[in-house]
């Protein structure tokens, strides 16, 4: 067990990627289960507030810690077992994605979804119920959870495998633990969200496995040391095109074309032959003029880019890049600069590219004396392009600092608005609450990805209604009767 307590120490626990700032007695590093399970008896035992963390890159607050003591996962990093006949591999919670990733590749096989951030802690991920470009395709984390192992806050440790564990089909629930006690809460019928991804939240629904209560739960139930995954092989070929567009609503167009397309709306299979994506990026002008000293080549009168990538055979790969450059063809005077990727070079240079842009930002939120007002909001694709430029139009007579990407293909955009001074500051508040409040309005969810954290607490209320949200901390409480864990994150 690693402790640490100066303040140069412990100083870069008590933040995240979102630039929120916390503070904590003590960091706590164990370096195995036994002596996490220890140290939350102890918390239990002496009633002493516990924050676990992950790898830091979330945005919304969530493992910054408001007082007590941080538990950070960090140490716990192994990768227990890899099947490829089953297709499943065991990981410890603390095992950075992009050494699962890679671990994987070597193997020929891959997580599907595919959080923007590499260096975030696969418990994290879980923790969030993460997704990524791919979901487009392949949906979220938690589609692939087949195993959990969690630390309660009273220190007993549940395992929880998809198969042997749901919820009761009526609106109670209880489960015995081995000490003899009992869990027991109800659960509430929670209003459609008309999305595709939603994160806001518990994850209730009656008939579902309480393995899915802790997806998603923001580290506030207890504490996810081990997970099995669900994975696949690697796909044979992938495509990939950034396709420029001088005209924004071509652009949005072409993305409700294609998803039409992809036949993403019924029942059937994605196909390599058709119009079949993985992936539907946008990035807007602001966003591209960022980068543009590092890519040149990017036209000037872009008014933005979409990212796709298909899977395909190798057999069909003529036929389907006609297919596809006929299609863009149809939408932006711009097809002739088109790029496209087809080995793993290009395809790394694409993700170089989409990658950069976050963190020029995070350059100019580093040295703002504002904190950056971010979104992650998603309505349904049917209502999106009206509401986006909606969206633009109150930005454009703002005269905000902002830059806007996301996955257009789920409908779910990724606002980030950089004030200069107090009343840019005040502005980009307004502007932001109308965003989110429209969007719950239209059924859609301020939370897609990315959680509640401490940061979007309010909205929570705003869009299940202060019943559901009493009903979601009494879930809580059946958990972790004394409140320790996560004080602050998802409830006030």
């Amino acid at each position: 067990m690693f402790i640490k307590t100066a303040l140069d120490e412990i100083q870069n626990y008590l933040t995240d990627s979102s630039n929120l700032k916390g503070f904590a007695e003590r960091v706590f590093i164990p370096e195995n289960t036994q002596e996490l399970v220890e140290l939350i008896k102890e918390c239990y035992r002496d009633n002493i507030p516990y924050t676990i963390s992950g790898g830091g890159t979330g945005l919304v607050g969530g493992r910054v810690p408001f007082g007590g003591v941080l538990i950070s996962t960090e140490k716990l990093n192994k990768i227990i077992d890899f099947n490829d006949q089953h297709q499943t591999i065991f990981v410890e919670a603390g095992v950075v994605r992009k050494d699962l990733d890679d671990y994987l590749e070597s193997r020929g096989f891959f997580l599907p979804p595919n959080p923007t951030e590499t260096n975030s802690f696969v418990g994290g991920n879980v923790a969030c119920n993460s997704s990524g470009a791919r979901t487009f395709k392949y949906g979220t984390i938690r589609d692939y959870v087949l195993e959990l192992e969690v630390v309660l806050p009273t220190g007993q440790i549940l395992t929880l495998e998809r198969d042997n564990f749901s919820l009761a089909t009526n609106s109670h629930f209880s489960l015995s633990l081995q000490d003899g006690s009992k869990i027991e809460f109800e659960i509430p019928t929670l209003p459609w969200i008309n999305t595709s991804k939603n994160t806001a939240g518990y994850y209730l629904h009656k008939g579902m496995h309480l393995l899915d209560l802790f997806i998603g739960s923001e580290g506030t139930l207890g504490t996810i040391t081990k997970i099995k995954f669900k994975v696949l092989p690697k796909p044979e070929r992938v495509l990939g095109f950034i396709i420029f567009f001088e005209d924004l609503e071509r652009s949005l167009d072409f993305i409700t074309e294609t998803r039409i397309l992809s036949k993403q709306f019924n029942e059937l299979q994605f196909e390599d032959d058709k119009i079949s994506p993985r992936l539907i990026e946008f990035i807007d002008r602001n966003s591209l003029a960022l980068i543009f000293d590092s890519y040149p080549e990017i036209p000037s009168v872009a008014a933005c880019a979409i990212w796709i990538e298909q899977e395909y055979s190798k057999s069909i790969e003529d036929e389907l890049l006609i297919l596809w450059l006929d299609h863009i063809k149809k939408f932006t005077n711009l097809s002739e600069s088109t790029w496209v990727a087809i080995n793993e070079s290009e395809h790394r240079k694409f993700a170089q590219f989409r990658h950069l842009i976050p963190l020029r930002v995070f350059e100019i939120v580093s040295k703002s004396n504002y904190q950056k007002i971010g979104s992650d909001v998603a309505v349904n694709d049917w209502v999106f392009k009206n509401y986006y430029l909606q969206l633009l139009s109150k930005l454009g007579q703002s005269g905000l600092q902002y830059f806007i990407w996301g996955h257009f293909g789920n409908s779910h955009i990724h606002l980030n608005i950089i004030p200069r001074n107090h009343t840019e500051d005040s502005l980009a508040r307004e502007i932001f609450d109308w965003h989110v409040q429209t969007a719950i309005q239209l059924g859609g969810t301020y939370s897609a990805e990315h959680g509640t954290g401490k940061l979007k607490r309010k909205y929570l209320e705003l869009m299940y209604g202060k019943d559901i949200v009493d009903k979601m901390k009494n879930i809580k409480l059946a958990f972790d009767p004394k409140n320790l864990i996560g004080r602050g994150t998802m409830f006030f």
